[in-house]
C-alpha cells in the first residue's frame, strides 16, 4: 500500500525566472496546507505588507472555522452533530457555501454532492483512520444509504438549514476556493490592484504581475513526487487576469490493494472511487470555489461526459489521463490556447 499525503494536483507559478521584477510574497498555512500571495504594482512600497498578511491569515481562518470537517468546533461540525433533522440556525459562511454546493449537485446530475462524507470516511480519506483495503460492498452500501444531497435543504435568507438524521456534510472541494475568494475581496477592499493568491493549487489572479503581463501559471504533469524533489514537467499554461483556476487529481491521495488503485475521488454515484482513466481536471471560474468544485466534479465524471458538460456551460477544462503512449490532454471548446 502506498499513501500520498497531499489530496490534490497543484498547479505551478511559470514564468518565474530570475531576472523578473520584485513580486513580495506573503505566506503562511491553512486548512492543512501553505498559501502564499504575490503582489505586484506601483503602490508596493507603500502597503502594510505585515498588516496585509495577518489580514490574509484572518480570512483563511475565517473561512475553516466555519467550513472545516476536521475541527469540532467549527460551524460544519456543529450542524453534522444534530441529528434533528429540525431547522438549524448556522453561520451565514457556511449557509452560502452549502446553498452553493446543492445548486451544483443538482446540475451536475449528482456528480458532485455535498453529503459524500461518509463515504469519504469509509474508504478512508476523511477525518477516520486510513485504510489499505477496500471496504466490504456490504460497507459501501450502508455508507450509501445515508448519502444524497437531496437530504439537506438550506434557507439561504434566514441562514438556517436541516438535514435527515445521520447525513454528515462535506465541503472540502469548496472550501479552499472559498478561502481564495475572501481573500481576494479583503485584498480588493484594501487597494490591492495586481495579486496571485494560491492555496494548495487554487489560484485566483487579479491585475497584472510585475512585468505588467498577465499572471502565468503552469498545469503541473500529474505524478507522484520526485524523491529528488525535481519539478514535474508542466504540459499546459495558462494566462490569469481577474479569473481563478484549479486543478483536482487522483495521483497523490491513495491506496493500492490486490493489484487495483482506489483513489480518494468517490462517486456519490455508486459509493465507490472513480476507475476511468483521467488524472487530474483542471477547470477556469470567475470565482475559486467554482473552479474548485467543477474540477472535482469533471474529475468524478467520465471523460466524455466531463467534457460534453463543460461545453454546454462554456466553461474552459482540461482533462489529462496516461495511456501507452503518454499523457493525454483533452480540452473543452473554452479551453485557452497555450
Amino acid at each position: 500500500m502506498t499513501r500520498l499525503l497531499t489530496c490534490a494536483a497543484v498547479l505551478a507559478l511559470a514564468g518565474c525566472a530570475t531576472g523578473q521584477p520584485y513580486e513580495p510574497v506573503l505566506h503562511g498555512e491553512t486548512m492543512g496546507s501553505a498559501w502564499t500571495v504575490r503582489i505586484a504594482g506601483d503602490s508596493i512600497a507603500t502597503l502594510p505588507v505585515a498588516a496585509l498578511r495577518d489580514g490574509v491569515q484572518a480570512q483563511f481562518d475565517a473561512v475553516d472555522q466555519a467550513l472545516s470537517t476536521w475541527r469540532p468546533d467549527s460551524a460544519l461540525s456543529r450542524f453534522n452533530a444534530d441529528d434533528s433533522g429540525a431547522w438549524v440556525d448556522i453561520d451565514p459562511e457556511l449557509a452560502e457555501v452549502m446553498s452553493y454546493g446543492l445548486g451544483l449537485a443538482g446540475s451536475s446530475g449528482g456528480a458532485y454532492d455535498l453529503t459524500v462524507g461518509p463515504l469519504v470516511n469509509l474508504w478512508g480519506f476523511g477525518p477516520d483512520p486510513g485504510r489499505d483495503v477496500a471496504p466490504e460492498p456490504a460497507a459501501v452500501e450502508a455508507a450509501r444509504a445515508r448519502v444524497g444531497w437531496r437530504k439537506v435543504e438550506v434557507d439561504l435568507p434566514r441562514h438556517r438549514a436541516r438535514k435527515a438524521p445521520g447525513v454528515r456534510v462535506d465541503l472540502s472541494s469548496l472550501g479552499k476556493g472559498r478561502g481564495v475568494d475572501r481573500v481576494a475581496r479583503y485584498l480588493d477592499a484594501q487597494g490591492v490592484a495586481n495579486y496571485l493568491i494560491d492555496l494548495s493549487g487554487k489560484l485566483r489572479a487579479r491585475g497584472a504581475n510585475a512585468s505588467h503581463r498577465p499572471w502565468l501559471v503552469g498545469v503541473e504533469q500529474p505524478a507522484a513526487d520526485d524523491p529528488s524533489g525535481a519539478p514535474r514537467a508542466v504540459p499546459a499554461r495558462v494566462s490569469l487576469r481577474d479569473t481563478s483556476i484549479a486543478t483536482s487529481g487522483d495521483y497523490r491521495k491513495y491506496f493500492e490493494s490486490g493489484g487495483r488503485h482506489f483513489s480518494h475521488i468517490i462517486d456519490p454515484r455508486t459509493g465507490w472511487p472513480v476507475t476511468h482513466a483521467t488524472l487530474s481536471a483542471t477547470a477556469i471560474a470567475n470565482t475559486c470555489m467554482e473552479a474548485d468544485a467543477l474540477a472535482t466534479v469533471f474529475m468524478v465524471m467520465a471523460p466524455d461526459d466531463a467534457l460534453q458538460l463543460a461545453g454546454s456551460r462554456r466553461i474552459p477544462a482540461l482533462l489529462i489521463s496516461r495511456d501507452a503512449a503518454g499523457y493525454r490532454l483533452r480540452r473543452s471548446a473554452a479551453w485557452p490556447e497555450d
